[in-house]
């Protein structure tokens, strides 16, 4: 690599001369083409362990709630699928694959649907509603929330997945005033979780989150 003292600029030709000012050019050893990378890496150890504990933490109250109540265990396997999904694509996230926002809402849609359908086929006992739909809502809006603290290049998809997850999660809230919820906790839990990450959002990110709802569903 070469340096013009005149111009001020480095050339990466063999060239002894400046090709803008045909000034001779100050040789430079052992440089490197590549750029060096600072890499701020920061140790996240510690809410890898609180993740880990809630979601054994979560498994097994979804457990004993579901054997208590019923004496088997039935919904708490969508509980735990979804608790899995999340792994899976926290995983997935964090190597660096696209699109994994999208992945993420998908996957508890499928989730929530099929725990409906199931409930139905069984007898529709509202296990669906009563546990399913909103700890799925909690725990993926809470994953969410994770995405964007270790990825910081995903603001508009953030922005974007949070609203919408954020709204779904007040649908227990719905449920709960024309009483088609039976165990009222997990209702509450998530709507709690979703006007707070409504409010933050509208507060802070009010005109991202209506340039986002608008470029995305062109109203």
């Amino acid at each position: 690599m070469s340096k013009c003292l005149k111009c001020n600029v480095e050339i990466l030709t063999g060239s002894d001369v400046c090709p803008l000012c045909n000034t001779p050019i100050e040789k430079k050893d052992n440089y490197n083409v590549f750029p060096i990378i600072d890499y701020n890496y920061k140790n996240h150890n510690l809410l890898y362990n609180i993740i880990k504990v809630c979601s054994i933490i979560a498994i097994l109250i979804s457990l004993f709630i579901n054997y208590t109540v019923s004496e088997k265990i039935s919904w708490a396997w969508f509980v735990i699928a979804g608790i899995v999904s999340f792994w899976l694509t926290l995983i997935t996230a964090l190597n660096g694959r696209k699109h994994f926002m999208k992945m993420l809402f998908l996957e508890m849609i499928l989730i929530i649907i099929c725990s409906i359908i199931w409930d139905y086929f069984t007898g529709f006992n509202y296990w669906s509603i009563n546990y399913c739909l909103p700890f799925l809502c909690s725990i993926y809006t809470i994953a969410i929330l994770i995405m964007r603290l270790f990825r910081k290049k995903v603001a508009k998809d953030f922005i974007f997945y949070a609203t919408i997850n954020s709204m779904i999660g007040l649908v227990p809230g719905v449920l709960l005033i024309v009483n088609k919820v039976s165990v009222k906790w997990p209702s509450y839990i998530s709507v709690i979780i979703s006007i707070v990450i409504l409010v933050f959002l509208f507060v802070f990110n009010k005109r991202q989150v209506k340039n986002e709802l608008e470029r995305r569903f062109h109203i």
